[in-house]
């Protein structure tokens, strides 16, 4: 894992910003694969949270860096004050569409029309981790969850039957803006996963 910088988390952060500010102007022309998406704000904060957890970065924090983040998590916290549970019910209806976007890309492959590192280099599948975890409790997710389940399964039995591809994570790319991407690792064959119970 490459080190993460000051100039990453930075990036980061200002893409959280980018994100609340943006979902909350425009609320209107949101939708789930448009440019203005209800996830938006979840997809910079997950990564971004998880990043700021480690000890490693936790040392370069500045203040200035924890009062930003503050900030923006009170700005996203009063978006969802306003939206209420209309904004909740379009992240559930979101997440839906991810999940069939996903089954649909599978069902592309075996037509030979999508290969299955475009599949594993999409963000799809960490956006749907990112919404069930956002949702849990409340909405129904155990039929999501069951068919994820399945679908990474099928996933999985396709690369190794291909030998196609190797995702790896990378932490400091993605939305930050940098010239990488965070990139999915599949959850069925990553060792981290043999460690989990919970495939999402």
């Amino acid at each position: 894992m490459d080190a993460v910088t000051i100039d990453d988390i930075t990036s980061r952060l200002r893409c959280f910003a980018m994100a609340v500010k943006e979902t909350r102007t425009h609320a209107a022309e949101r939708s789930a694969f448009g440019k203005y998406r209800a996830g938006a704000p979840y997809f910079a904060l997950y990564p971004l949270r998880s990043l700021l957890s480690s000890s490693e970065t936790a040392a370069r924090l500045s203040p200035e860096h924890h009062a930003e983040f503050g900030r923006v998590s009170r700005e996203l916290a009063a978006l969802e004050q306003v939206g209420s549970r209309a904004y909740r019910e379009e992240l559930f209806h979101d997440l839906s569409a991810y999940v069939e976007a996903y089954r649909t890309l599978l069902c592309y492959h075996e037509l030979r029309l999508c290969p299955l590192d475009g599949i594993a280099h999409n963000p799809l599948r960490e956006e749907i981790a990112v919404l069930v975890a956002e949702l849990a409790g409340e909405f129904p997710l155990d039929d999501i969850r069951t068919l994820v389940a399945s679908l990474d399964e099928t996933f999985c039995i396709l690369r190794e039957l291909k030998g196609a591809i190797t995702p790896q994570t990378d932490p400091a790319g993605g939305a930050a803006g940098t010239a990488s991407r965070w990139i999915w690792e599949c959850p069925c064959c990553s060792p981290r996963q043999r460690e989990r119970t919970d495939p999402l």
